[in-house]
């Protein structure tokens, strides 16, 4: 059980960082273009929380799952 909540924990930390470097591009984009339609601006801005909000997620799983695997 250890090494599954240590592999989980990994996994999702990876994601997190994943995630959030999608967010932080998807910003970069946004204050970027120079020359964009208003959907374009909604649909990075859009992107862009999301993909925070869910490295956010993922990093409060990896978390617990190392919390819990240390527990054990």
């Amino acid at each position: 059980m250890k090494k599954l909540f240590l592999i989980v924990g990994i996994v999702s930390i990876i994601a997190c960082v994943l995630s959030l470097l999608f967010a932080a591009l998807s910003l970069f984009g946004y204050y970027h273009v120079l020359d964009g339609s208003p959907e374009m601006f909604a649909r990075l801005h859009r992107r862009m929380i999301l993909f925070f909000v869910i490295g956010l997620v993922l990093a409060a799983i990896g978390v617990a799952c190392l919390i819990l695997r240390r527990r054990i």
